[in-house]
């Protein structure tokens, strides 16, 4: 098995070129620290013929695994090529870098090759001139790792390359600090956020997009946030707070880096190269957590579709991506690049999609054609606002007709349609048909509203929407302004009702608030069950008699 390798920029090099660098490569160093002089004055002459910076990898026995040709500019290639990097228990790592042309008397790294050393987690990083002072030596500095600096380093000794080719003992290492222990499923995000001139505003979008990500399955770990100013089209944020959000996603140990907004591919693909990090923007993060919650097989489906329509505008091509398909008699011309390749079977699954989604959206027509005589009525509102809370309690479900309620965005995805029997005096009971309805959320991502249109016709329909409003939350009223928003965006006709809920858990302020807002509101607690009954009545009234109301106090008490 190989066990040392040559990378980098090596295509172009003449063959006794390569020669005597695999032969540096090979050469043996100093046990746990420190590095062989010769080899190290050899690897500056070659960097000066070569102009180019060269980079060695040691392991804790003194053995070079890779000697690499040009900057440290992608971590990910660098690791790739480093034998069982992944799988090594003990990070005894030294890199030695010779930087072509290196006038800086600290010999300080610049921001980039910074950033990958950190992805190396060496346990220290020598850098040496290429270039002899008048006095014939080479300036030399012993850099290691430090969460507090900038660029993540620090400068532990600065002297000549012979003396620092000793070694040097490391009195008190700098050891990354403890990480929050989480299991291995668990992803470690980094939230980069924009601050608008309303400070407030932005804090509470930047507790929606946490608590999106723990909805997700991910830990939020770390938030960087810059205030708006000049527009960088390229990337959104600055090229100064990136360089800062790539150190700590290496101090962090963060895994991924999710925005606040929606990404185009080029800004996505620009700021994954900026930061050497997978990027997630705040539109996939939501379909990613449709994703999850799609229980049925219409779900998956329209999901699987709005991820199609999000990705198919983002397709990358890279290396062989870009390469022309086929060969021989009738693929003569400039043929079919896997690129394309790849857009057409997207493409060919979105209408195979589309035509499965009539199929359900004509199974749905014909059921509510059934239906037709029926009074119906949907809860709508913010995700997490207690639709679905309240819709096990005043239908009176058993545990095995409930639906999913938990405290969490978007818990429920598929609509459900259940019987509320509503007793009346005299005559027989009145029926009701109640559908619980997924959640909205402000800046829903628009192929998720096509692909969901099929699904949000049980809103279309209803006779009358319970709009649900969480007084708890100290967002409420933009909440209730995006939902009606989205609702006359959907050209829904249909009466609405405001239902406050969580009247135990809210402050009085919000309370006058909404009664200022709206005189006609419905105080509930759907977990407790106070004022379900209040609800009873008036659905009662408004579909039927109102004289049911002797009967339905009498059964309250």
């Amino acid at each position: 098995m190989k066990q040392a390798y040559l990378k980098g920029r090596i295509t172009g090099l003449r063959r006794s070129q390569q020669r005597r660098l695999e032969g540096l490569l090979h050469r043996r160093h100093p046990v746990d620290e420190g590095a062989d002089q010769f080899t190290l004055e050899k690897l500056a002459e070659e960097v000066l013929a070569l102009k180019q910076p060269l980079h060695l990898i040691i392991d804790g026995r003194g053995l070079c695994r890779l000697l690499w040709v040009g900057p440290l500019d992608q971590s990910d290639k660098l690791l790739s090529h480093v034998p069982e990097v992944r799988r090594r228990k003990t990070k005894d790592w030294r890199l030695v870098s010779c930087p072509f042309h290196e006038h800086q008397k600290d010999l300080c790294p610049d921001q980039k090759d910074a950033i990958v050393a950190l992805d190396l987690a060496p346990v220290s990083w020598l850098r040496f001139s290429p270039i002899r002072d008048a006095g014939g030596m080479r300036l030399a500095s012993l850099w290691c790792f430090d969460d507090k600096q900038q660029k993540g380093w620090t400068l532990i000794e600065k002297s000549e390359l012979s003396k620092l080719c000793k070694g040097h003992e490391l009195v008190n290492p700098i050891e990354k600090k403890a990480l929050v222990p989480l299991s291995d499923r668990t992803e470690r995000v980094l939230l980069l956020t924009l601050i608008g001139h309303d400070f407030a505003r932005s804090e509470r979008n930047l507790a929606e997009l946490e608590a999106l990500v723990r909805s997700a399955g991910g830990c939020p770990v770390a938030i960087a946030s810059q205030k708006k100013g000049v527009s960088h089209s390229q990337t959104i944020w600055g090229k100064g707070k990136l360089q800062e959000v790539a150190l700590k996603v290496r101090q962090e140990n963060a895994s991924l880096v999710i925005t606040d907004r929606e990404l185009s591919a080029s800004q996505a693909r620009n700021l994954e190269h900026f930061l050497a990090c997978p990027v997630m923007d705040r539109s996939e993060l939501i379909l990613d957590i449709f994703a999850q919650r799609a229980a049925t097989a219409t779900g998956r489906l329209q999901v699987e579709l709005a991820q199609l329509r999000y990705r198919k505008s983002r397709l990358v091509g890279r290396g062989k991506s870009l390469s022309r398909q086929g060969g021989g008699i009738g693929t003569r011309g400039p043929g079919e690049t896997q690129l394309e390749k790849d857009r057409r079977v997207i493409v060919n699954r979105i209408e195979r999609l589309e035509k499965e989604l009539k199929q359900f959206k004509k199974h749905r027509t014909q059921i509510r054609s059934r239906r037709r005589g029926m009074n119906c009525a949907a809860l709508v509102g913010y995700t997490n606002a207690g639709k679905s809370t309240l819709f096990n309690a005043i239908c009176g479900l058993s545990l095995e007709g409930r639906v999913l309620a938990e405290n969490k965005l978007f818990a429920t995805l598929d609509p459900t349609t259940r019987r509320l029997v509503l007793p009346q005096k005299g005559s027989a009971p009145n029926d009701l048909l109640i559908t619980d309805t997924v959640g909205f959320i402000s800046e829903l991502p628009s192929t998720l509203m096509e692909a969901f249109r099929a699904t949000l016709e049980e809103t279309l329909e209803a006779d009358l929407l319970l709009v649900m409003v969480d007084l708890s939350n100290p967002d409420w009223q933009f909440q209730l302004n995006t939902v009606n928003d989205l609702l006359d965006s959907l050209e829904v006709n249909s009466t609405r009702q405001v239902i406050a809920n969580k009247i135990d858990c809210c402050s009085s302020s919000a309370l006058d608030a909404i009664s200022r807002l709206n005189e006609k509101v419905i105080y509930v607690s759907a977990k407790s069950g106070a004022g379900l009954q209040s609800l009873r009545l008036w659905l009662q009234n408004h579909f039927w008699d109102p004289d049911s109301e002797i009967l339905l106090t009498a059964m309250d008490t």
